[in-house]
C-alpha cells in the first residue's frame, strides 16, 4: 500500500508539473518580439475579470492548434510596422474559448494586450475570422492610446440624425446582434454590420478589421457609399497619424496582394 501511495503521489506531482509547464507556452514573434501566450488558466487575466459579476471562464487551446494561430498572427503582425507593435502591443493571449458574464467572446483587450479565442471545433473560427478579431481588438488599444488622432465629432456627424448606439458589445452578444458580416441594409446608413451599431468603439473596430482584411465587397462599398467612404477615410487618417505607412493605397494593397495569391 505504501509503495502504491508513493506511486500515486508521484503521478500527481508529475501531472501538476506538466500542467504548470503547459500554462507557460509562449511564442515570440520574430519581427516585432510580441509575445503570444497560450495560458492553461486564468492567472494572466486582470483581477477584475475574475470577480463574481464578470465571472471569466476559459478553455485552454490544445498544443496541436498553436502553430496555426502563430501563423495567423504572424500574417496579421506583418501588416503593421514592427516598431508600432513593439510600443503598443505587449502580449496576445490565445485560448480555445472564453466567456464573460456567461457570454462567449471571440476576443477582447486590456491595456496593451489582446485576448483571442480559437474554438477550432467551430467552423466559424476560420483563419480570416481570427485575424479579423485581432485587428478589431488591437484597434481599440490604438484608439485608446492615440486618442487625440481620432476625429470623433466628424465620425458621429456621419450617423443618421436619430441614430443612437446600443449599450456595448456584451449587450449585442446577449441579444444576438453581434454579427460582423457586412449588412447591405445597415451599410446604407453608414454601418458595416450589426455589431457596428453596438457602440462607437465597435463601429470603429469593425471598420478597422475590414481595412486590414476587407475583400472586394468592402472596397466596393468604400467606392460607392458616401457614409462608408467617409468613415473609412477618417479611420485611415487616424492610422496615418499613428504611422505614415498607413495610407489608403496601403490598405487597398493588402486586399489586392491577397487576392492575387
Amino acid at each position: 500500500m505504501a509503495s502504491m501511495f508513493r506511486a500515486c503521489f508521484l503521478i500527481l506531482l508529475l501531472l501538476c508539473f506538466f500542467t504548470a509547464v503547459r500554462g507557460q507556452d509562449v511564442h515570440n514573434d520574430e519581427l516585432s518580439g510580441v509575445e503570444i501566450f497560450f495560458p492553461a488558466g486564468k492567472s494572466n487575466f486582470p483581477h477584475q475579470w475574475l470577480s463574481r459579476r464578470v465571472n471569466a471562464e476559459i478553455q485552454p487551446l490544445c498544443r496541436d492548434e498553436e502553430s496555426r494561430v502563430e501563423d495567423i498572427l504572424s500574417r496579421a503582425f506583418s501588416k503593421y510596422p514592427a516598431e508600432l507593435l513593439r510600443t503598443s502591443l505587449d502580449k496576445v493571449y490565445v485560448i480555445k474559448t472564453m466567456k464573460f458574464y456567461g457570454l462567449p467572446y471571440g476576443g477582447t483587450n486590456y491595456r496593451h494586450s489582446v485576448f483571442l479565442a480559437d474554438d477550432f471545433s467551430d467552423p466559424y473560427f476560420t483563419d480570416n475570422y481570427i485575424e479579423q478579431v485581432f485587428h478589431h481588438e488591437f484597434s481599440s488599444i490604438l484608439i485608446r492610446y492615440f486618442d487625440a488622432c481620432f476625429d470623433r465629432e466628424k465620425w458621429l456627424s456621419l450617423n443618421p440624425p436619430a441614430f443612437r448606439y446600443g449599450n456595448g458589445g456584451a449587450e449585442a452578444i446577449l441579444t444576438g446582434q453581434a454579427s460582423m458580416d457586412l449588412d447591405p441594409i445597415l451599410t446604407e446608413q453608414g454601418f458595416l454590420s450589426q455589431y457596428s451599431t453596438a457602440s462607437l468603439e465597435e463601429d470603429i473596430n469593425v471598420f478597422a478589421q475590414f481595412l486590414f482584411t476587407g475583400g472586394r465587397e468592402f472596397w466596393r462599398l468604400v467606392d460607392l457609399n458616401d457614409g462608408i467612404r467617409e468613415k473609412a477615410r477618417i479611420l485611415i487618417s487616424f492610422y496615418h497619424q499613428v504611422n505614415p505607412v498607413f495610407t489608403e493605397s496601403y490598405f487597398r494593397s493588402l486586399y489586392y496582394n491577397t487576392a492575387q495569391r
